[in-house]
């Protein structure tokens, strides 16, 4: 039996599933379309901004499961969840990482460590890249088809709140966290 990351049905009509919530965060976040390509960048970002635009969009009660998240040792938020539905997105060619000479910022490495350590079992860990340079993803064509398809399907209050993300993807990570840490309330494990 295979131990990677199960595929995510990725749908263009039906429920809003994980996939598409993530696909419409990165059609959002790029704010100035091709040729000029903003994305969301790392994993910790994209954790926060699932977060907070998931609750405002009220997704804890439309999607089961919804993603998990946990606090980290060090005030983070991370989420296996999200990091496999990224990396899901990735083996459908619908993400791509962009190339990047930046370190890796300690955020980002001491949260995924954690998810290593505490939340993806032994067996399953090599699938779940620990990168040596900063990530940043962008849409390839097939998920600037599937995005812009969700968006026409959208309810008109969804893509009001998907406008926020440039905005939010803006602030710094420490304000990002700042708003996202009242959200996990109790279903964050200590």
């Amino acid at each position: 039996m295979s131990t990677a990351v199960p595929p995510s049905t990725i749908k263009i009509s039906g429920p809003l599933t994980r996939g598409d919530l993530l696909l419409l965060l990165y059609w959002f976040s790029d704010t100035n379309r091709v040729p000029e390509v903003v994305g969301i960048q790392g994993l910790s970002r994209l954790t926060r901004l699932s977060l907070i635009l998931g609750d405002e969009l009220g997704l804890r009660r439309t999607i089961d499961p919804f993603f998990e998240y946990h606090r980290t040792p060090a005030g983070g938020i991370a989420s296996a969840d999200v990091w496999s539905e990224l990396l899901a997105l990735r083996a459908y060619q619908v993400l791509k990482p962009l190339p990047s000479d930046e370190p890796m910022p300690p955020e980002e490495i001491e949260e995924r460590r954690y998810l290593l350590e505490h939340h993806i079992p032994a067996h399953e860990r090599s699938h779940y890249p620990l990168p040596t340079y900063f990530e940043r993803d962008v849409l390839t064509n097939k998920g600037t088809f599937f995005a812009a398809k969700r968006e026409d399907q959208t309810i008109q209050r969804w893509i009001a709140v998907f406008k926020t993300t440039p905005g939010l993807n803006q602030l710094p990570l420490s304000d990002l966290t700042a708003r996202a840490l009242p959200l996990l309330g109790a279903h964050a494990a200590r």
